[in-house]
């Protein structure tokens, strides 16, 4: 995202006015939501202990396609995103504006599905490895081992009929190990990416010294499970405003993320039950990763209403 481009900014902005809530169905789904402050960030609160108000910009960030087609999100737009968004954050006391001189934050939106890695390759490196191991242990043990000399045994010490083909299969398990270990290598890059793109990369380097303890190991595998299954996101971080406007830095205040598991799911009928289960963490520490198991939503989205479009230099 850029913050030169704010035509799109403010013309999302006044398109979010009129949102609705979703519709909320009688089913459950297992909802992650992971929300962090920075920077000393902290709100501000009235007389009657209700938050001040803060005013906000929308930012359109980074959609990231998954690894399959999905019409439930890649028709998916920003700005029906945007519209959804608008009136949880209010609930929680952020509030549109149209001026940039009274923009307290910029809340860039991320969205779309993570791509975890390809278990399939994985599951070949493991059949590798193991017709190696069998390859070699239907050989028999190897010359001058107690059991050897044999006639699976290469016969001596120094060669033997069987010692070319007991060479080569050695040859080919220490290649399939070496296969194993960079797959291993691999997985655990791609989870370390996704676990950290969904906000599960602090519970998991906390769990994985303890997963040995107690009953510390199946929660660990659980996130485990999450961060290797394609997942459906949006993600929202808002920026100080002014410092975005007149010195072009960004200066993170908080971050919120929500992710749901795509199988039996689509995004635009989910992405409200999403948003509505975060909502409550806009703005504040969610105290580690939260797993929530919130009501399904389908969502429908009214024709958006234009009322202002300010010019791109944002005058």
């Amino acid at each position: 995202m850029k913050i030169s481009r704010q035509k799109a900014v403010w013309l999302v902005l006044l398109l979010t006015l009129g949102a609705a809530p979703a519709a909320v169905g009688r089913d459950e789904i297992l909802t992650s939501v992971f929300s962090m402050d920075y920077n000393g960030y902290a709100r501000a609160k009235l007389a009657d202990g209700s938050f001040k108000p803060e005013t906000y910009a929308f930012g359109e960030g980074q959609y990231s396609n998954g690894r399959m087609r999905d019409p439930s999100i890649e028709g998916f737009t920003f700005m029906e995103l945007a519209r959804l968004l608008a009136p949880y954050l209010a609930r929680q006391k952020y509030l549109p504006t149209h001026s940039p001189d009274e923009t307290d934050l910029l809340i860039v939106v991320h969205w779309g599905t993570t791509i975890p890695f390809d278990d399939g390759s994985y599951r070949n490196a493991l059949d590798g490895l193991s017709t190696a191991m069998s390859a070699v242990q239907n050989l028999g043990p190897p010359p001058g081992s107690p059991m050897g000399g044999g006639p699976m045994g290469g016969g001596s010490m120094t060669g033997g009929p069987m010692a070319g083909l007991r060479s080569q299969l050695d040859g080919e398990l220490t290649s399939a190990l070496m296969m194993v270990e960079m797959e291993n290598r691999q997985r655990d890059m791609a989870n370390a990416r996704n676990a950290a793109l969904l906000g599960y990369l602090p519970d998991m380097n906390r769990l994985g010294d303890l997963r040995w303890f107690g009953g510390f190991r199946s929660r660990y595998d659980d996130l485990v499970a999450d961060v290797e299954e394609d997942r459906y996101f949006v993600i929202l971080a808002a920026y100080d405003f002014h410092i975005a406007w007149k010195e072009k830095k960004r200066k993170l205040l908080w971050i919120t993320r929500v992710s749901i598991t795509t199988r039996r799911n689509r995004f635009d009928e989910q992405v409200g039950a999403m948003i509505q289960s975060a909502s409550r963490y806009f703005g504040r520490d969610s105290d580690g990763l939260q797993r929530l198991n919130v009501p399904a939503g389908k969502v429908e989205i009214g024709q958006p209403k234009v009322i202002e479009v300010l010019p791109s230099d944002g005058k």
